[in-house]
């Protein structure tokens, strides 16, 4: 059981050039609603949360931390601490067998490639360290910035979905570990 399997591992991403991550605390919900309140944010995964729905999302990443060691674990600037947004790992919703990763930027931290530096230092954690064998990813269709993104990381298509409570279409996307390690370790 993958719980069985990840339970001890309770650690999170390496910091990559300008990035450091760490786990939510219950302290963070300034954090959680500046991130998951933003309607440009979440524009392209369901819009934005309640401050109430924002505080459950956080409880939810302690407690699948607490009980998977993963999350969507915040990432901070390193020069400044400015915190950035998250990045992480967590059971997909369709299987829970599977792991899909994700990333939600701060406004102030769009258009400088820090999804792609959060994306990778992730995805190094999941196949380097946690040793998974594959990992999916999704976006909203018309997010062509995460489209672009998943493709220079090296995944690979797979399908569309229908995703959530709004029943969004969501482009799905997977990587092996063989893959990433020809992509990434050559």
């Amino acid at each position: 059981m993958l719980q069985d399997e990840l339970l001890g591992l309770r650690v999170f991403p390496l910091p990559s050039v300008r990035l450091k991550f760490r786990s939510w605390t219950e302290a963070d919900t300034a954090l959680a609603e500046a991130l998951w309140c933003d309607p440009e944010v979440t524009r392209f995964f369901g819009g934005p949360m309640t401050r109430e729905q924002a505080h459950a999302r956080l409880q939810t990443e302690c407690e699948r931390d607490r009980s998977l060691g993963l999350q969507y674990w915040p990432i901070f600037l390193r020069e400044s601490s400015e915190f950035a947004g998250c990045a992480g790992l967590r059971p997909w919703s369709k299987d829970p067998k599977i792991i899909e990763v994700g990333v939600n930027l701060m406004r102030a931290a769009w258009g400088q490639r820090l999804g792609e530096e959060a994306l990778l230092a992730v995805l190094a954690h999941g196949f380097d360290t946690l040793n998974m064998p594959v990992i999916v990813a999704g976006h909203g269709i018309d997010h062509d910035n995460s489209r672009k993104l998943l493709e220079r990381v090296g995944f690979s298509y797979t399908h569309n979905i229908l995703w959530g409570p709004r029943e969004i279409e969501v482009c799905m996307w997977t990587i092996s570990a063989e893959n990433w390690n020809d992509k990434h370790r050559a």
